[in-house]
C-alpha cells in the first residue's frame, strides 16, 4: 500500500479519535453546566435549546447518472463519497477496473474505498498491483520485515500467503472474476496473536513494486483479509476486501458483492 493508503487507515483511527474528542468534550460541557448550577439562567438556556443539525459530508459527493460509469479523479479532492452506482478505477495508463459502489462508501485518492460515518456497515476494498519481479512478502509478518521475492503467477502468490506463519489461511482455489482466472484464499490474523508486539505493531501480508513501499493486508488481531489474485492480460492484480471483528455477515456479503461486480476494461 502506498503512503495514500497508509492515510487511510489513519483515517479510520482519526474517526475514532475524533469520535473520542467529541465525548470528552461533552463530559466537560456537562461539568461546566453541573458547575453552574440550577440558577435562572439554566431553565432558559434548556427552553431556548435547539436540535442538532444532522451532519453532512464536507467532502463532494460523487453520483453517477443512469447506466453512467464514473470514472475516480486520482489527480482531485483526496476524500470523495459515492452515491451507489458503477465507478471506474485507474490501475496503469492502459487498464481500469469498473465496480459497484454501496451507497456513501468513502473512497481515498480515488483508489481505496471503505465505509464511512455515513454509510452502513463496516469494510475496506481495493484492487491492488502485484507485478511479477516487483511483489515481496515479509521475511516473518511480525518480527521481520526483509523483503523475499515471490514468484510471478496469481498461483504462486496465494501459495506464498497461504503457507506465511501467523495467518490463519484457506488453502488456495481456483477463481474467476469477469473471465479473469486465478487464485483465491482468505487471511485471518487469530485473536491469540499480540500484533502491539510485531515490527511497528502490526502482522503484514505483502508489498508491491517501489511505488508501494507499505504493506497490504496490514492489521491487528481479528483481521480478515479476502484475496481474489487474478491474470488480467498477463498482468498480476489482487481483489482485496478487508474485514475485522466489528464486520456482520452482511458487511462480508458486500464485500464479496464488489469483489463479483469487478471488470476489467481498456483505458479510455
Amino acid at each position: 500500500m502506498s503512503e495514500s493508503h497508509h492515510a487511510g487507515w489513519s483515517w479510520r483511527m482519526a474517526v475514532a479519535v475524533s469520535l473520542l474528542l467529541l465525548g470528552l468534550t461533552s463530559c466537560a460541557m456537562t461539568a461546566l453546566e453541573d458547575e453552574a448550577g440550577d440558577g435562572p439562567g439554566a431553565a432558559a438556556s434548556t427552553a431556548g435549546s435547539t436540535p442538532t443539525a444532522t451532519p453532512q459530508p464536507q467532502d463532494p459527493v460523487l453520483s453517477p447518472g443512469r447506466g453512467e460509469v464514473l470514472e475516480l479523479d486520482q489527480h482531485g479532492p483526496q476524500y470523495v463519497f459515492t452515491k451507489a452506482g458503477r465507478y471506474a478505477v485507474r490501475l496503469t495508463p492502459d487498464l481500469v477496473y469498473e465496480v459497484d459502489s454501496p451507497e456513501m462508501w468513502e473512497v481515498l485518492d480515488g483508489r481505496f474505498f471503505s465505509t464511512s460515518a455515513f454509510s452502513k456497515g463496516n469494510g475496506i476494498f481495493l484492487v491492488a498491483e502485484a507485478p511479477a519481479g516487483e511483489t515481496w512478502l515479509p521475511a516473518h509478518p511480525c518480527r521481520d520485515r526483509t523483503q523475499v521475492p515471490v514468484g510471478p503467477t496469481a498461483r504462486g502468490l496465494a501459495d506464498a500467503l497461504a503457507a506465511q506463519p501467523v495467518f490463519n489461511a484457506t488453502a488456495p482455489a481456483s477463481t474467476a472474476i469477469a473471465g479473469r482466472t486465478g487464485a483465491y484464499l482468505e487471511l485471518r490474523i487469530p485473536n491469540r496473536v499480540n500484533s502491539t508486539a510485531c515490527d511497528g505493531g502490526f502482522v503484514a501480508g505483502f508489498t508491491s513494486s517501489s511505488r508501494f513501499p507499505d504493506w497490504y493486508v496490514r492489521g491487528e488481531s481479528g483481521l480478515v483479509a479476502k484475496l481474489w489474485i487474478l491474470d488480467v492480460d498477463g498482468q498480476r492484480f489482487v481483489v482485496i476486501s478487508i474485514c475485522d471483528t466489528t464486520c456482520s455477515e452482511e458487511d462480508f456479503e458486500t464485500l464479496s458483492s464488489m469483489a463479483k461486480s469487478v471488470t476489467f476494461v481498456p483505458a479510455r
